[in-house]
């Protein structure tokens, strides 16, 4: 696996060929093998490091009977202090091609949603998805937003504005 923000002077490891990985896939612990490889250096929180590799990987949208079920899968981490939340979500923030990692108390509702950005080449502002339109939003101490920015994550959750995918 490799991780997306790392040092230069970092080696990066070796990827595996397509027999390694179906090899692996077929062992009977495939799956406990991938959840504990999750931010190693962290001990236990098997079913935390379960349901983040399950976040990673995504779920499939479905209708049955007619009704529309999204496939995205969401994640709200709540415990004491101190128990490895701040360190699961950066780690995850690390290795996600497309996540961002942000502040409760630092995020404003239209920064989430959307970003003015200024184009290298051609100098002119545009537009673009802000955090939550990534694969992997991770917000570290929610309960510290306004309300307001609250209220509009909420909304993006429930789709209730369109959306600028």
């Amino acid at each position: 696996m490799r991780v997306k923000k790392i040092d230069d002077e970092e080696e990066e490891g070796t990827e595996l060929t397509e027999d390694e990985i179906i090899g692996l896939s077929q062992e009977d612990d495939f799956y406990e093998k991938l959840a504990s490889s999750l931010a190693p250096e962290i001990f236990g929180h098997e079913d935390i490091k379960k349901a983040l590799l399950l976040l990673l990987v995504g779920g499939v949208d479905c209708t049955p009977h007619g009704m529309k079920i999204r496939g995205n899968i969401n994640i709200c981490l709540m415990g004491d202090p101190g128990v490895a939340k701040s360190q699961l979500l950066s780690y995850i923030d690390r290795i996600a091609p497309r996540s961002q990692y942000t502040t409760g108390r630092g995020s404003s509702g239209v920064g989430l949603t959307a970003a003015v950005m200024k184009d290298p080449i051609t100098g002119e502002m545009t537009l673009e998805g802000g955090a939550l339109v990534l694969r992997c939003c991770c917000v570290h101490e929610f309960n510290k937003m306004l309300d307001s920015v609250r209220t509009a994550v909420q909304l993006w959750n429930n789709r209730l504005f369109p959306s600028p995918r």
